[in-house]
């Protein structure tokens, strides 16, 4: 059986971001990196990936984004 899989990662205002709203069967692995926030899943429907990546990404502005300027000088 063919299966798909995403991935979607953000820099977060959180320390320890917590994802535990995000329920769906095809999360198969939620990152655990301070300040950061992010997930895989997986389905047998591309189409089932895209939908959840797409309604991940308009959730995550809205639950984690930090944005921070790059540095003046590179280091």
């Amino acid at each position: 059986m063919e299966e798909y899989a995403g991935i979607i990662l953000s820099l977060a205002r959180q320390e320890q971001p917590d994802t535990s709203a995000y329920v769906d069967e095809e999360i198969v692995y939620r990152v655990k990196k301070r300040h950061h926030a992010g997930m895989i899943v997986r389905a047998t429907r591309l189409e089932r990936v895209n939908e959840l990546l797409d309604e991940y990404s308009t959730r995550f502005v809205e639950d984690f984004v930090a944005v921070v300027p790059p540095p003046e000088r590179p280091e």
